[in-house]
């Protein structure tokens, strides 16, 4: 049976059809993916914000298109240089989203791969430990801080400072619009969440399957069944694998690292808010920290279970190759606070458990 030959397509019709399948396919996602998180609702008019971020950010088709026949009067340039530019426009896009999922959209436009190429160009020197200097956390609130440090690469926010460059009232809209997060119940609610269950615990029955019958033993079955994330983790588990990402026999039997790191940004958010005090964000930060030594025994399987998780997360090695990157400069920099930091040292806050409030 032969395939019907559809009409030709202009380089402008098939740019344009990759953009807007990629927002159709970002919001369907998103909303299949989050349904399940306690209060979360799409934030209103999400669609018409992705389009203007990518209008700011990529360039327009009609001037693509102009451009091209101009090029092709005078040197005969392959019309599948703009179709070429449609499918990095759908991976941006597809890309934005994922980031707006973890309450950084903008960051995101920085590390897609059409964008790092774009970047790269302006001389953008990839990732960044940024400091404040100003001495006013002691050792062991530096230590606290220093689980969520990948995440404070990721937003280039500094990593010795509960302070953050944007102000209240655009991160209390970012709390609200992704994590339905608006006083100290709601934010309790979600850190709850995420120690108890977040991304981790579906993944993690994956991972312990794994690790007892072996990978090549998971039949294909298995991997293609949309009930659980055993196609998601062995997708990357073996790009882990086969990029050096995790050396072999050293694979995290978690990935609850990942949403730690996201609960000790939430605590530090909800401080910098007014929803929780800044005795209870501290409290939040230890119950994270008491949970990472009990899965792990130093900042390489902190890091590796992040880059783990974040790529689970959306069953994409790509978000895992952005996690690997911040991880290795975390644990190699010597401005790293993963690098002045024990990952074991003396708890100091032990007040009840947010997880009990």
């Amino acid at each position: 049976m032969t395939k019907e030959k559809s009409n030709p397509q202009s380089p402008e019709e098939m740019a344009k059809m990759a953009q807007e399948a990629a927002v159709k396919s970002a919001m369907e996602q998103t909303q299949a993916m989050f349904g399940n998180i306690p209060g979360f609702q799409m934030p209103g008019g999400m669609q018409e914000q992705i389009m203007t971020q990518m209008g700011s950010g990529v360039p327009d088709m009609a001037e693509i298109q102009a451009q091209q026949e101009a090029m092709l009067k005078a040197a005969g340039v392959d019309p599948a240089v703009v179709a070429q530019a449609g499918m990095q426009n759908m991976a941006f896009a597809q890309q934005m989203m994922q980031e707006a999922m973890d309450g950084t959209l903008g960051k995101g436009l920085s590390s897609s791969d059409a964008m790092a190429q774009m970047m790269e160009a302006f001389g953008d020197d990839g990732w960044t430990i940024n400091r404040s200097e100003t001495g006013k956390l002691d050792a062991e609130q530096l230590r606290l801080l220093a689980f969520g440090a990948p995440m404070l690469v990721y937003n280039d926010e500094k990593v010795d400072s509960l302070a953050d460059d944007e102000d209240v009232e655009t991160i209390k809209c970012t709390l609200k619009d992704w994590w339905n997060v608006t006083d100290r119940e709601s934010t309790l609610d979600i850190v709850k969440w995420l120690l108890e269950e977040g991304h981790h615990a579906e993944a993690d029955e994956a991972l312990a399957e794994i690790h007892k019958r072996r990978i090549e033993n998971i039949s294909q079955e298995e991997r293609c069944d949309e009930e659980s994330k055993m196609g998601d983790v062995c997708l990357i588990m073996e790009s882990m694998l086969e990029n050096g990402w995790c050396p072999k026999g050293q694979m995290p039997d978690s990935v609850i690292a990942w949403d730690l790191v996201r609960v000790v940004n939430l605590g530090r958010w909800a401080y910098l808010c007014g929803y929780v005090n800044e005795d209870e964000m501290w409290q939040i930060m230890q119950v994270a920290a008491d949970i990472a030594l009990e899965h792990f025994s130093s900042w390489e399987e902190y890091g590796r279970s992040f880059i783990m998780g974040r790529g689970v997360w959306h069953g994409e090695p790509v978000d895992s190759e952005t996690a690997y990157e911040i991880v290795e400069l975390l644990l190699e920099n010597d401005e790293s606070p993963w690098k002045q930091s024990s990952f074991r040292a003396c708890l100091l806050y032990t007040s009840p458990s947010p997880r009990d409030a």
